[in-house]
């Protein structure tokens, strides 16, 4: 239940309800009747602000889960989405996997990005759309394996910013892919 998780993550922030209510603007006992299941449903924004304010990505994970549209149209659109096994493992093998194909992808994209004129080679289309498939394929699987990570609590959204975040300090460290603001 939303509820529950909501008050999991408050319960981890150190927050009483009346903190978490100033933070998003609702009173305790909204906040409450929240915990404990009351709304049939449950407001997005608020929900976006409660996450926020908790730093609690799996409380939106779990609203989308639930959400019938979600259950009942995105799923049946896009089945190949639904054939990884939701466990970490297994979805990291198949990153690896994406990966391994991916790399040889842009071994070939490379070898024609080379020419000076790549773009007027008979075959660039086709080998680039082909490579471009699996690059795209290696960046789902990795969006699947953050996803799942948040969804079974095993990390959080913070983890994974924080992760970022000292990505890409290294990578401004060394000169590298600065944020456009720094950019000079």
């Amino acid at each position: 239940m939303i509820g529950d998780i909501i008050k999991k993550a408050r319960n981890k922030r150190g927050w009483s309800l009346d903190q978490l209510g100033e933070a998003v603007g609702l009173t305790k006992g909204t906040l409450s009747g929240y915990e404990n299941g009351q709304p049939k449903t449950y407001d997005p924004d608020t929900l976006c602000k409660i996450a926020d304010s908790l730093n609690d990505l799996s409380i939106l994970v779990h609203h989308c889960q639930e959400c019938p549209v979600r259950k009942h149209v995105f799923i049946k659109q896009f089945p190949d989405l639904n054939n990884i096994r939701p466990e970490p493992a297994i979805i990291a093998n198949k990153l690896r996997k994406e990966m391994l194909e991916a790399a040889d992808a842009l071994d070939r994209l490379t070898e024609r990005f080379g020419d000076a004129d790549f773009k007027s080679r008979p075959d660039y289309m086709e080998i680039f759309e082909a490579g471009m498939e699996q690059v795209i394929d290696a960046k789902r699987a990795i969006e699947i394996l953050e996803y799942q990570l948040i969804l079974s609590g095993a990390h959080s959204s913070a983890d994974f910013k924080k992760i970022y975040d000292r990505q890409q300090a290294k990578c401004i460290a060394n000169g590298h892919h600065k944020p456009e603001e720094q950019a000079a």
